[in-house]
């Protein structure tokens, strides 16, 4: 997460807090407490994005190379028991996709061939399963192939879109601390001039504004330092 994006919506939260522990002085201001209903909804969804946003996984969850491993040696043994069933049969077509099928090949094919490879052979076996049981194939390891294909191809597939998630989950944040901003410089800034007297709540309010630069560590207001804290 930006640092920008963190000073901001922290001092969007102060700004929050000060307006809800003043919430009696414009409850009968209509404008103004729609302003405020606004800007509470705009925070508490960025803060949920926020959090949503740390909690996506930056690396894949998982050992892809344990996984591989598991999916070559159930691939491996169930293309023994079909090599050797057609070859029996004497079914060419069948023979002839696993003829060359050894642990070596199977550990040289590239990640997407050895997935194709893979459901494949689940396709072929598929149809027979019961007469392969007759050469040691078991539903078990039926089961095992199609849980092993299932786990590597998402094990392939989540970085994906972990980056496509966490993408879209910073453009919303960015979208809404912009709709936030806009709605305190448009319209909340510009209304709490009619609390100048009260001087407390004025003041406190004007506090809660600034935000600290993380760049220069400098306490300056949005409306001073929008080219310090731009994107």
């Amino acid at each position: 997460m930006k640092k920008t994006i963190t000073a901001r919506q922290n001092a969007f939260q102060q700004v929050v807090v000060t307006l809800t522990n003043n919430q009696t002085k414009f409850s009968q201001i209509a404008a103004m407490v729609n302003m405020f209903t606004d800007l509470n909804k705009l925070v508490g969804e960025t803060d949920e994005l926020i959090t949503k946003a740390g909690s996506i996984p930056t690396k894949t969850a998982g050992n892809k190379n344990l996984a591989r491993t598991e999916l070559i040696n159930i691939a491996l043994k169930t293309s023994s028991i079909v090599k050797v069933y057609a070859f029996v049969i004497k079914n060419e077509n069948l023979n002839n996709f696993v003829a060359n099928i050894s642990m070596s090949s199977l550990g040289l094919m590239r990640n997407q061939e050895l997935l194709n490879f893979c459901k494949n052979l689940l396709d072929n076996i598929s149809p027979i399963t019961s007469e392969l049981a007759d050469y040691g194939f078991t539903e078990e390891m039926k089961a095992e192939l199609q849980t092993e294909i299932e786990d590597y191809e998402k094990l392939m597939t989540q970085p994906r879109q972990l980056i496509s998630e966490r993408k879209t989950t910073n453009e919303l944040i960015e979208d809404n601390i912009d709709k936030i901003q806009s709605l305190l410089s448009n319209q909340i800034d510009p209304m709490m001039e009619l609390f100048t007297e009260d001087k407390e709540f004025y003041l406190s309010y004007k506090s809660a504004r600034m935000i600290v630069d993380p760049a220069s560590h400098k306490r300056v207001t949005d409306n001073e330092s929008s080219e310090q804290t731009e994107e």
